[in-house]
This record gives C-alpha cells, structure tokens and sequence, in this order.
C-alpha cells in the first residue's frame, strides 16, 4: 500500500528487523484487541483476542526459559534509562542558537529545523518536570523532517497523541491537538513549549491559520506555543504519488501569508538565511520563557524554500495503465460520458488509494478528455459538490472507504429528492493489505474491514431501483461489473456505487476450520 511505503520513511531504522522477522515466520505484533502472527506461510490478523491473557503467557514462556535480560546491546542500558529517567542532577539549560558569521553551507532547510528540536532535547533534559512537546502532521515535507530526526539519532519529543495522530490521523489532525492544548484545562494553564509542524496544504484543511490567529487574540494560556508551516505552495505528496505536477494540487496561497506575515506574531522565512536568524531568536525566546523572563505567547512561522524531490513513494506506476481497474474506468466513464457536450465533473480530494489511476485516466487515456477533475479542499467539499446541480446532470464522485465518506448523506438525499435530472457515480477505494507493513498504513485507521461507504449509503436510499451497489474484484468480474453499471447508467439510475475492493478481498478462499485445544 502506498501510505505504508510513505510512513517507511520515518522507520528505517526498523525496517530492515520487520522485514527479516517476517521472511523468518517469526513476526508477531500484539496489540490491543488484535494480533498479527504467522499461520502457515501468511501473516494474518486474529482479531479479539485478550491481550493481557497473550502477553502473561508470553512472560510466563520467557520466564521458563531463563533469566530475562537486557536486549538493547552492551552499554546502552544506562543511557536510555537516564534519557527515559532523567539525571540524577539536572542539566544546564543549553545555550540559544548562535549561527553568527554561518555561511549555511553543508546545511539543508530541514537541518536548521533539527537543530531546534536538538536543542529542545537538551532543554527537556534539564527540566524534566517542563513539558516540551511537538507533534507533526501528515505531509511529504513534515515526514521528511521526523526522518531527518531519526537520522541524526534526535528524538522527534512527541507523546501518546503525537504517535496516534502519526499512526492513524487524518490530514490537519495536529490543528485540532492544538486547539486542545491551549484552550482545555489543566493543559492551557501548564507551562511548556510546544511545537507543530505542518504542511500548508494540511493547515487548510483543518482551517489552521484562522484557527490560530483566533487563540492569538485572546491568548490565555501559560505555554509558548509555535505553528510551524511549510508553505510550497502544493500538495506535495499527492504530486509525489503521480510523479509530476497536477495543477489541481497547487496552492494559490502566496499573497495570503504574504498578507499574514504583516501581523506581529507571524515570521516567515523566504530562505535559510531567515530560517537561521528566526530558529536562533526562536531558542532565545525559549531560553528566556525557561528561566522566567518571558510570558508565554503563540506564533506563526511559516516556512518558504524547502524543497525535497524524491522518486515516487509507489515505485513504478506503469503496470496501473494495463490494470483491470483502468479498463473497467474508462468502459463505464466512457458510456457514461455519450451524448454529453461538456466534460463531466470527477470530484474527489485525491486520496492516496485512486490519485495515480484518476491521474493517469485524465492524462494518458482518450476518454479522459471528457471528464474535468475539481479536487476539493477536504471530502466534505467534494462530497457536497456532487450533490449539486451539474452541467449535464452527471457527475462521478471518488472517495476512499476512511474519510471520502464524509457528508456523503446529504448529497444523495439532494440526489434522490425531486424528479430526476441527477446522476451521480460513486468510486469507493480501500487500502491495500499484501505485505505486513500494509498493516501500518499512514493515516488510514486500521478497520476490522473497512467497508463503511456502501453501508452507509444504502440508508439514504427510499426505494431498490433508486441506486444500484456493486463490488468491483479485479478480472474476474470486471465484464459483469461493467455491464451491470452501464445498464443502469443507460437506464438512469440515479445513484451507481462501485465499491473497488482491495487485492486482499479478490479472489479468496473463506474457510471454516475447526481446532482442537485440548
């Protein structure tokens, strides 16, 4: 799955242990709820077991087997517990920043950045009882930065919520643990510093700027707070995922933090030098905050110049144009576009799971020529857009099975009500489950199966020939799938959902197996 391949670049350092523990058949993952272990030659998932039971029955193996040890190697163990621990005596607070007569050669925009947290680390390890915290959203670049952290062995200073958000978040997720910080008790009235980095395309999503500028007006809270923006003024790694530039990801936001940077408690940063010059003010400020000299306050700084080109996380995106998927998009796009004299609208907010096929189909294939696609700033967005009136009565609606279902009721109620002249065709995707690591998708909660769209959608439908619901597996079905939709297509239905199941859920076996315990 491609957010797992996304998410590796921040575990590298692991992966090469996963991946050794799984060709050896002796991965297994415990967590609450569930554990992931080899059956055979398959990873699989048992789903409810009791993982308190589990894990004292792994301690009572280990415990016969001998005496429990160190694990971490020879020599770390004082280390990682006086790191976990704190000292016996607590350290100096570090010196601020000081890049006086720094040319910045050798040093990356995301070095200057490290350097912080770095100095951060050293800050919390002389007053541990001060909470310094950062969390970082999802987004190409803000990836980049916890990796580049991983590399120079710093820690990212992030908590149960950071990993959450990390793990299974949505996009803009790290806004919301913002607001909580400064505006819910006890956490608005601790001291602390914290940090939040982000992508400019994530940070609207979640309305981040006006969020923040609204707790900057009336700010009540004792921490000193920074939003950190990266603002290159694209999706970035939406255009990773399609190798190329897609006009559709570009965000037109110069002027607007051009227009920001005018207020008192927003810097940004048009190139390193300014980058050096405000992390090392930045660590002044935090140096102060720490020994009483400065009140606590929430700022902007926003983050121009970072570019990082990488080869696309999916790896070679040719065979997606010989797939069984892109036939079955343009035999039904195709029929569902005859007659029409403007191009349809394909609405969506190019998720992770459909961007290079959508990509593709628009760029390379004929038929694609007749469509016009309008990504929406969030689901929501795209959701109530397909709901609307269209330029032919037709539109397509692309959507992953996590967060694309979202708002999508009213707009089949809006479909549905009246007399005809709407049809809309919906496209549910799903994360691929093949390898382990599939297992750790980037933002994409781990589900049981995930299967919500089609359910939900089913309730807002009044009567059986109002839609028509089919799951789409690959070959093996694709002609029936193909004429089964056409036909309702021709005959207007309208509402046609295509659930496109994953590989996982293609062409299997379901077995009832009996095992003997005792």
């Amino acid at each position: 799955g491609t957010p797992s391949r996304y998410l590796s670049m921040c575990i590298k350092s692991q992966r090469g242990r996963f991946d050794t523990a799984y060709e050896e058949d002796r991965l297994v993952i415990l967590c609450r709820g569930v554990c992931m272990l080899p059956l055979g030659s398959q990873e699989q998932n048992i789903f409810g077991v009791d993982e308190e039971a589990v894990l004292k029955t792994i301690c009572r193996s280990l415990k016969a087997k001998g005496t429990v040890c160190w694990g971490h190697g020879p020599n770390t163990k004082a280390k990682l517990l006086t790191a976990m621990y704190g000292y016996p005596e607590h350290l100096a607070l570090p010196p601020p920043l000081n890049y006086a007569g720094f040319s910045g050669d050798g040093m990356h925009t995301l070095d200057y950045l490290v350097d912080y947290i770095k100095f951060l680390n050293k800050v919390q390890m002389a007053r541990p009882q001060e909470a310094i915290k950062n969390w970082y959203d999802t987004g190409l670049l803000v990836s980049v930065l916890t990796g580049s952290c991983a590399a120079a062995g710093v820690s990212v200073l992030t908590d149960s919520d950071g990993l959450s958000i990390l793990r299974d978040a949505s996009i803009g997720h790290i806004i919301s643990k913002l607001n909580q910080m400064i505006t819910v008790e006890p956490f608005s009235t601790t001291r602390g510093v914290y940090n939040f980095f982000i992508g400019d395309g994530a940070c609207r999503l979640n309305g981040g700027v006006e969020l923040t500028m609204h707790l900057i007006e009336n700010y009540k809270a004792k921490s000193m707070t920074t939003l950190f923006i990266f603002n290159n003024e694209k999706w970035a790694i939406e255009d990773n995922l399609v190798a190329g530039t897609f006009e559709e990801h570009h965000l037109y936001n110069k002027g607007f933090y051009e227009l920001l940077q005018e207020h008192d408690n927003v810097v940004l940063c048009a190139n390193d030098g300014e980058l050096r010059e405000t992390m090392a003010l930045l660590s002044q400020r935090v140096d102060k905050y720490m020994k009483g000299e400065m009140p606590p306050s929430l700022n902007i700084v926003v983050i121009r110049g970072c570019e990082v080109n990488m080869p696309p996380v999916l790896g070679d995106i040719e065979p997606i144009k010989n797939s069984s998927e892109m036939a079955m998009m343009c035999k039904v796009f195709g029929k569902f576009a005859e007659g029409c004299q403007h191009k349809i609208p394909i609405y969506g907010c190019s998720a992770f799971e459909y961007i290079q096929y959508l990509h593709i189909f628009l760029e390379e294939m004929p038929v694609g020529k007749k469509f016009q696609y309008v990504c929406g700033r969030t689901d929501i967005q795209a959701a109530h857009m397909c709901g609307m009136k269209q330029p032919e009565g037709k539109c397509i609606l692309m959507i992953n099975d996590v967060y694309g279902i979202n708002s999508i009721g009213e707009s089949i109620r809006s479909i549905l009500t009246g007399f005809g002249g709407k049809q809309c065709l919906v496209l549910i995707w799903h994360p691929t489950l093949i390898k382990v690591i599939d297992h750790f998708h980037l933002h994409r909660p781990p589900m049981v199966w995930p299967n919500l769209g089609p359910e939900l959608m089913k309730y807002y439908v009044r009567k059986e020939p109002d839609a028509v619901f089919v799951d789409f597996a690959g070959s093996q079905n694709s002609e029936r799938v193909c004429d089964t939709v056409n036909n309702a297509l021709e005959e207007g239905t309208p509402l046609v959902c295509i659930n496109v199941l994953p590989e996982q859920e293609r062409a299997f076996v379901s077995l009832d197996i009996r095992v003997k315990t005792g």
